[in-house]
């Protein structure tokens, strides 16, 4: 039967940002399972707090007489948390990965902070009850076999998907031109616009079409104004800042193309971001500016989503955008709005917190 699970997070479900939204969702659609949730908020500074957020987590685990503690990373020692908590509770101890630990793409292989990641993964690997990943972030499905641990504690999730319910019953804004949107986060030297914003000025000299504009939802930087200066497509540019996921998803809905921007890091191969399940949730199509070779590009092909444009090539990009405009059907399989819904994943995580507490 559902009992209490202490949810281990350094973001709260009232905080903004994707994390916390994803916490939110989390507790709603585990409380409709028939868990009871309660959030131990450790946030920064992380290693400072850790004492002061320890105390809390365990205080909380007593009071709320929990059955099962549960950790989320990032940041990685949040599972020493989880760890620690479900020691002093003497209660399973269910670690969850949203990012690879040890191997994290976004971190330098020979820092120390990567030596600590690294005893981190082997204390989740030989002490948790489970481990457990949604397939779509950088592990490769044998990453735990070099721990020699038995296979049924170390579980792949489906992908953690959007959530339905709230999607279908989002109204969609409306536009006078055609509309391309980006909702999310660049990062320097890793993911950024540039390719999309030359293609983009590319595709205008082509064509001279002036019904469009493109329009980012997130951090925008004064180089990427340069950059869209340089293409000559700053009239076509329009930047906003973050807004609350309730309110990108109309803004998603009511686009006529929605931009996901990959880039060609190897690090990023195997990834199929959260972004990704927003953007299918939409139903809109998707023209990814990716390296073609990478599983996103693939995800986005092998079920009819959008066009792939390389991420190393403007060409392609404007040749993409020609097709979007001109002649483009977007009929992709319905079921694939079905399969990856974040009701699917969190039933599955729910069904696990069932078996740990048995």
């Amino acid at each position: 039967m559902p009992g209490t699970v202490l949810l281990i997070s350094n973001r709260l479900p009232t905080d903004s940002g994707g994390r916390a939204e994803k916490i939110a969702t989390r507790k709603r659609l585990l409380e409709d399972h028939g868990w009871n949730v309660t959030i131990a908020h450790a946030p920064e500074p992380y290693i400072l707090g850790a004492p002061m957020a320890l105390r809390r987590c365990i205080r909380l685990g007593r009071r709320q007489s929990v059955d099962v503690v549960q950790s989320v990373n990032n940041p990685f020692h949040l599972h020493v948390l989880g760890y620690l908590t479900s020691r002093a509770l003497g209660k399973p101890w269910l670690a969850e990965l949203r990012d690879p630990i040890a191997t994290h793409p976004d971190r330098d292989p020979k820092s120390p902070v990567t030596w600590t990641a690294k005893a981190v993964e082997r204390l989740v690997a030989y002490r948790a009850d489970r481990v457990v990943w949604f397939d779509g972030i950088q592990l490769s499905d044998d990453y735990f076999e070099k721990y020699d641990v038995p296979s049924e504690r170390v579980i792949k999730l489906p992908p953690i998907g959007y959530e339905k319910a709230k999607f279908d019953s989002a109204d969609a804004d409306t536009h006078d031109e055609f509309t391309i949107t980006y909702a999310g986060s660049f990062y320097e030297g890793w993911i950024e616009p540039y390719t999309f914003l030359t293609g983009l000025g590319e595709y205008i000299d082509r064509t001279g079409d002036q019904q469009l504009r493109a329009q980012f939802y997130g951090d925008w930087s004064s180089e990427y104004s340069d950059a869209a200066s340089d293409a000559g497509v700053t009239d076509y540019i329009e930047t906003n800042e973050f807004i609350p996921h309730e309110e990108i998803i109309s803004v998603l809905k009511g686009s006529d193309l929605l931009l996901y921007i990959g880039g060609s890091d190897p690090g990023n191969r195997r990834n199929l971001p959260s972004k990704l399940w927003d953007y299918v949730g939409a139903r809109r199509p998707i023209l990814a500016v990716v390296d073609p070779t990478f599983r996103v590009a693939d995800f986005v092909r092998e079920h009819d989503l959008g066009l792939v444009a390389d991420a190393a090539d403007p060409d392609s990009v404007a040749d993409a955008l020609a097709r979007f405009r001109y002649g483009y059907t977007f009929d992709p399989d319905p079921g694939v709005f079905e399969r990856y819904t974040r009701e699917r994943s969190t039933q599955r995580i729910a069904e696990i917190l069932e078996e740990i507490v048995e």
